[in-house]
């Protein structure tokens, strides 16, 4: 089995890293996958942007096993199963993973675009409780979401495969 992963600002690929040392698993980024031989097992692990899993698309004719998705909102606000569904991910394990976001003044092009454009209807809003107050800070300074624990549930499944 392989680890394989998609990252733009590097929190995703900072799980991959972490799962490959936890594991021994051979890592390797998406671009890397004419390495890879169609019977390879493979563990993806993608930064969702719009709900949708980044890179994905490009191992899904690999030997696919687990998908982990990596994204800015807390565990407990994701709904996993319409997440799973959204990506098309079926019959196998999906978990999600909280990665971070680089300050708004970090981020170019249509990131920051939509970004920009996120925030403002945010700070618009006349009724802003903790969580809206939280994401404004998190899009204007960034925050960093990653850690270990966060890892357990792939770690545990992981464990159970190879029993």
């Amino acid at each position: 089995m392989i680890i394989v992963y998609e990252s733009k600002t590097g929190f995703t690929k900072r799980y991959a890293e972490m799962l490959a040392a936890k594991t021994q698993l051979k890592l390797l980024h998406v671009k890397e996958m004419k390495q890879v031989s169609r019977d390879e097992e493979i563990i993806f692990l993608g930064w969702l942007k719009v709900g949708k899993i980044q890179g994905l698309n490009k191992v899904r004719k690999y030997n696919l096993k687990a998908v982990c998705g990596s994204g800015t909102a807390r565990a407990e606000e994701v709904d996993i199963k319409e997440l799973a569904a959204r990506n098309k991910i079926k019959d196998i394990p999906f978990f999600y993973l909280r990665g971070g976001c680089l300050p708004l003044k970090q981020l170019k092009g249509m990131d920051k675009f939509m970004l920009s454009m996120f925030l403002k209807m945010l700070k618009s809003r006349k009724d802003q409780d903790e969580r809206t107050k939280e994401a404004i800070f998190g899009i204007e300074n960034g925050f960093d979401g990653v850690k270990e624990e966060n890892l357990e549930p792939v770690l545990e499944w992981l464990k159970a495969k190879q029993a």
